[in-house]
């Protein structure tokens, strides 16, 4: 019989990060057991030797869908790597090609820039898949770290230490995901996979009735992307999680605000003006933290 190894385990084993093979995992590149008894996750040596195979193709910027084609036997080791060589060389031109526009612009004075010109031979130089290559990072970005934050409505009201407990298990068993509470409370600490997270209970209002809803938090706030630049993963996910946030300020800002403040400011103005701006930032955050990344149905 071959030998079955935790999670944890298998991160000594191949250096890759218990998230990241969750990741691996959810986008069908592996295929662990489960204990029958208690759900968790068994991992054999073929299942680590998918894993460092994936890391050696990720190293070699490989997409992931490629990576499982391999892994499936759709694609060729072989045809993948002369595919993959093919892409990087394209990308290595690109990138040649922005170098010798830097030198190209050292010594230029804002003033007399040429902008129009200069994003013409940009474009030309094979620069117009940044937005692509952005798109990409932010979905890589988002996947690996839906699960930061997410709520779920409960099937009671949450009154006490011990139903939030349940609540807890009931969600962790309609999910198939491995829960261990470590700490009992109304604001519960508990490991998902062996990640910290906290919760809370809160309340929303559904056609004027009050619906408890957990708010989960994990504890660790490191913004993961596997391959993706470090100053961009942070970028882009506060843009994700507060864009929403910032979309409503602006919308006030530019459509209601004007009529607010037409035909001179009085002080009633920029009172109302303030106060109705308040109420605009705390309504969109309450939405965003009560029902972002719901994972109720």
């Amino acid at each position: 019989m071959h030998e079955r190894i935790n999670i944890n385990q298998v991160e000594k084993e191949t250096g890759v990060s218990k998230r990241n093979i969750r990741f691996y995992e959810s986008e069908g590149l592996l295929q662990p057991t489960r204990n029958r008894e208690n759900g968790y996750r068994l991992y054999e040596q073929n299942d680590i030797r998918k894993i460092k195979i994936i890391k050696m193709l990720r190293m070699l910027d490989m997409p992931l869908e490629e990576i499982k084609k391999v892994l499936h036997r759709e694609q060729s080791l072989s045809t993948a790597v002369t595919d993959q060589q093919a892409e990087l060389r394209r990308k290595d031109k690109e990138l040649q090609a922005a170098i010798s526009f830097c030198d190209h612009l050292k010594g230029t004075e804002l003033d007399t820039l040429d902008v129009d010109g200069c994003l013409q031979d940009i474009a030309q130089a094979g620069q117009g898949n940044f937005f692509t290559k952005w798109v990409e990072d932010y979905r890589c970005v988002l996947q690996a770290n839906k699960d930061m934050d997410f709520t779920f409505i409960p099937k009671t009201a949450i009154t006490n230490p011990r139903e939030f407990t349940q609540a807890l298990c009931d969600y962790a068993s309609k999910e198939q995901i491995d829960l261990v509470i470590t700490k009992e409370s109304m604001y519960p600490e508990f490991l998902i996979d062996g990640v910290a997270y906290t919760a809370e209970r809160n309340y929303s209002v559904v056609s004027r009735v009050p619906v408890a809803v957990v708010s989960c938090r994990r504890v660790d706030r490191t913004v993961y992307g596997d391959g993706v630049e470090e100053s961009r993963k942070r970028r882009q996910w506060l843009l994700h999680r507060w864009g929403g946030v910032l979309l409503a300020v602006l919308f006030y800002s530019v459509i209601i605000a004007p009529s607010l403040l037409q035909d001179g400011v009085t002080w009633d103005d920029l009172l109302i003006f303030v106060a109705l701006l308040v109420l605009v930032v705390t309504m969109a955050y309450r939405g965003l933290a009560l029902h972002y990344n719901d994972k109720s149905q």
